[in-house]
């Protein structure tokens, strides 16, 4: 059942990350952000993230920190893990050195058993303008199952 679900979420998440869903977006580059894990409390969680931005025209990354949490299932712990999204923004919206700074939201399913993984597609940011792609499955470490809405909090890191 757990995994049926979880097939079910990751097929949903594709089908929302489809080409239809960014033909109005433009790549911007590469955000990637880590976090020492966190244990869930059944119908919420929260993890703390380091982030950096890297544009794809060449420009200076950008560190940003954040927050992840979770409203839905969310049972057992996990350990470090890694996101990496594709960042897709709006045509001709402006973009600043910390324009990804906001709140996002969107669906996510993660699981592991010992090693595991989840995918998350997320949008939001500055004038709703921005939506991140997951590039490949995120990784992490623990014991948990967590389907749910996912709400991601950038500032800039100081």
């Amino acid at each position: 059942m757990i995994k049926k679900t979880f097939i079910a979420t990751l097929a949903l998440a594709a089908l929302c990350a489809g080409p239809s869903a960014a033909q109005n977006y433009v790549a911007l580059g590469r955000l990637v952000c880590g976090s020492d894990g966190g244990t869930g409390m059944i119908l919420t969680s929260t993890k703390n993230l380091l982030c950096t931005f890297k544009p794809a025209n060449g420009a200076p990354a950008a560190t940003y920190a954040g927050t992840i949490r979770k409203i839905g299932i969310d049972i057992g712990k996990t350990g470090k893990s890694t996101m990496v999204w594709d960042v897709l923004a709006k045509t001709g919206t402006p973009v600043s050195k910390y324009a990804l700074a906001g709140e996002y939201y969107g669906i996510g399913a993660d699981a592991s058993l010992a090693v595991g993984g989840g995918a998350k597609v997320i949008g939001g940011g500055t004038n709703k303008a921005f939506m991140l792609q997951p590039v490949n499955v995120q990784v992490q470490e623990g014991l948990n199952i967590a389907i749910g809405v996912d709400e991601l909090t950038l500032a800039p890191a100081s």
